[in-house]
């Protein structure tokens, strides 16, 4: 063989490399994007099951707290008055909100109607059970009877 006679490669040519590197680039970047979202929803995941962890506990604590209120209205007891704001302390720190609706025009998303009764139309007479709110979502309505203004 000769040193004049060029040997045949099958190698790409620059406009090919380009184009390869721009689709890998493409790619990866994409690929990052992907995990990036992915990260994101995994968090968002996280944290739903959080609150709907908190949430549920919550719930039966406060059935426990209008047990408490029950008692402390019936023994009228300073210590047990005491548990009581404590406790209640405990669950506001924990992102509970108390929904007191009284002399408020009804709400649906926040309140139930139990009874109607005499009274200004379509507002709170009466709250028969404290409502409460997690983190601004209402995990259980205020009960409560709504003024309705009945004919003589």
């Amino acid at each position: 063989m000769s040193k004049d006679k060029k040997v045949k490669t099958n190698s790409p040519n620059n406009a090919e490399l380009l184009e390869k590197i721009t689709s890998l680039e493409e790619r990866l970047a994409r690929s990052l994007a992907d995990y990036s979202n992915l990260e994101k929803r995994i968090d968002s995941q996280r944290q739903l099951f959080v609150t709907l962890a908190t949430t549920s506990i919550l719930s039966k604590m406060v059935e426990v707290l209008d047990n408490f209120y029950l008692a402390q209205n019936h023994l009228n007891d300073p210590g047990l008055k005491m548990a009581i704001d404590k406790f209640d302390s405990v669950l506001k720190t924990e992102g509970l909100e108390e929904i007191n609706p009284l002399g408020l025009e009804f709400d649906p998303q926040s309140m139930e109607c139990i009874e109607t009764v005499e009274g200004k139309e379509n507002f709170v007479i009466e709250v028969k059970k404290l409502g409460y709110k997690l983190n601004g979502h209402v995990i259980r309505p205020a009960q409560v009877s709504v003024g309705k203004n009945l004919p003589n």
